[in-house]
């Protein structure tokens, strides 16, 4: 997809996708790799073009992971660096084949100073970002492990096409345990009592939901 082709960029002056543009490239990442480091992060800003990224952090001490967000289409990484010039210890991890635009940090940096139509959206994603944070500390500290998967589904809801997930329909357990802050096995536990209870199905390894009243009327109950 090309970069001015992004709803996120359908309402942006042409001047700013040309300055973006006439500074970066497109880059290609393969499915399993690890295409942007902390190190790259001080020197480039990343839209993501097609495929899923997954960003996270681990401790090496214990391997568990925590997924701390799977960036899609549109989405920009990594505004921390950005904003404050310090390193970003997380990992990507490629889970599709796929592609993103590279501009140099400095550009952006510019932009964010000069540039009111890129501020038109880069600050609603700020902000979509900082809520997605907000999100996942709450699951975490104050939901069990069912609850936060049975929030998860319901946050990745196609509503234009439900009972369809978007993002998460063909992870692994394992993937989803690290979205959720848990252990496969739990998740596991989990899915097979959903689809006991006839809300969700699996079918070659893709995820779906039959019944989105009983899935609220779960997350009610709890």
């Amino acid at each position: 997809m090309e970069l001015e082709n992004l709803p996120i960029f359908g309402k942006v002056e042409e001047d700013v996708i040309s300055i973006l543009k006439r500074n970066g490239r497109v880059r290609n990442f393969i499915k399993s790799s690890s295409p942007i480091n902390s190190e790259d992060t001080l020197k480039y800003f990343y839209i993501i073009l097609e495929g899923r990224l997954k960003i996270s952090e681990i401790n090496f001490d214990t391997s568990k992971e925590q997924t701390l967000n799977i960036l899609v289409t549109g989405d920009m990484f990594d505004v921390i660096p950005l904003l404050d010039g310090e390193p970003h210890e997380v990992l990507t991890t490629a889970l599709d084949n796929g592609s993103f635009f590279e501009v140099p940090i400095e550009v952006v940096k510019e932009l964010l100073l000069s540039s009111r139509e890129f501020n038109k959206i880069f600050f609603p994603y700020l902000a979509k970002n900082m809520r997605h944070l907000e999100n996942l500390a709450i699951d975490l500290s104050l939901f069990d492990t069912s609850t936060r998967l049975i929030r998860l589904l319901l946050r990745n809801l196609d509503l234009k096409n439900p009972p369809k997930l978007k993002i998460i329909n063909d992870l692994s357990h394992e993937e989803i345990a690290n979205l959720i802050g848990t252990v496969r096995h739990v998740v596991n536990r989990h899915i097979q009592q959903l689809k006991r209870d006839g809300i969700l199905d699996v079918k070659r390894k893709r995820l779906t939901v039959n019944n989105i009243n009983s899935l609220l009327s779960k997350l009610q109950l709890k």
